[in-house]
């Protein structure tokens, strides 16, 4: 395509990505870009706060299942977004925040509506780019894209100086990513997957304790084939409901402070509890050295940093979700 402008490319790099919503309320720092945006055949939804377009594009990722993108101002535009972007976080929602910045000779030099969003948000995003040249805003605006939906999903913002946005880049043909740092890991450990199986077979009171991770993973028809073959009861979390079919014989609801009498009173008495795709948040454990005394744990989860984070664990497998379920159930089938 040779060089065009940058909030040209931004819009195709949207586009590339199978962008057609946005959410997004204007200010001076992005109107070049709201100038391209109106003129593409993306959806503009305008919100009356910049909180809630990140919120809208956090519900439209978790009900579509596609990449959620907010379309920020700098300053308080940006500001505003954060709480919807800490919920996106702790959610592992996918998601690509665009903020405007002040043109970069002045980034440092408490200009008008300059804010480090990028330092603000570390804490909460799974990665987060200040585009500080023309060259680095394609390759990063589709590497931000491919960490937001894979390995374990979040939001991620990138930083657009208004300079370069408005700079000439080259927009040269996307291939596919590689970045030698991050590499989830989709496939489990065979020989993690026959330690689980064992410990399924010979347990004698086992409770499934799912999380989001199912939902995210589409693995709920795997979740439901493990349970009802070997009649194993499943507690959810808020974030797990509707990855097992709650009016089931074997769905005890949620557990924790919120949960039910049932799915509580399970956990407690189980040996043990198969954590899929949940992460041991304080709601659901409550006291760490009283949470399932009896019970060994098999934790599965996309996320490495996850398991045995909170509570430690006795056979970690680190995957999907659906292909850890899918090798679980097929060593089972396999042994039968």
């Amino acid at each position: 395509m040779g060089k065009i402008k940058g909030s040209e490319a931004i819009i195709q790099c949207l586009l590339e990505e199978g962008v057609k919503t946005i959410f997004g309320f204007p200010g001076g720092a992005v109107i070049d870009l709201y100038d391209n945006l109106m003129d593409s055949e993306i959806n503009h939804v305008l919100v009356r706060h910049e909180q809630g377009a990140v919120h809208a594009a956090d519900g439209f990722a978790r009900v579509t299942g596609d990449v959620g993108v907010a379309l920020l101002t700098s300053g308080p535009g940006a500001t505003n977004g954060v709480t919807a972007i800490a919920t996106a976080y702790m959610d592992s929602i996918p998601m690509v925040i665009l903020t405007g910045q002040v043109p970069t000779p002045l980034i440092g030099n408490d200009a008008f509506q300059e804010v480090d969003i990028v330092g603000i948000t570390r804490p909460c995003t799974k990665h987060n780019y200040l585009v500080s040249k023309a060259e680095d805003l394609v390759p990063t605006l589709r590497e931000a894209f491919h960490i937001a939906r894979t390995g374990r999903p979040g939001p991620v913002l990138i930083d657009l100086p208004k300079d370069v946005v408005a700079s000439m880049v080259e927009f040269s043909e996307k291939k596919p990513i590689r970045m030698q740092n991050y590499q989830p890991t989709y496939e489990p450990h065979m020989g993690q997957v026959e330690k689980a199986c064992k410990e399924i077979l010979k347990a004698k009171q086992p409770v499934l304790y799912v999380g989001g991770g199912v939902i995210l993973s589409d693995s709920n028809e795997e979740l439901t084939t493990l349970a009802k073959k070997l009649n194993i009861p499943v507690t959810m979390t808020l974030m797990g409901l509707g990855g097992f079919p709650g009016r089931d014989p074997l769905s005890m609801g949620m557990l924790g402070m919120h949960g039910s009498y049932t799915a509580n009173m399970a956990v407690a008495k189980s040996d043990l509890l198969i954590a899929v795709g949940a992460r041991f948040d304080d709601r659901v454990t409550g006291r760490i050295d009283a949470f399932a005394p009896h019970a060994k744990i098999i934790h599965i989860d996309i996320d490495p940093t996850s398991i045995s984070k909170n509570v430690t664990v006795d056979i970690p497998i680190v995957a999907d979700c659906k292909h850890a379920l899918t090798a679980i159930n097929n060593w089972l089938a396999a042994s039968d």
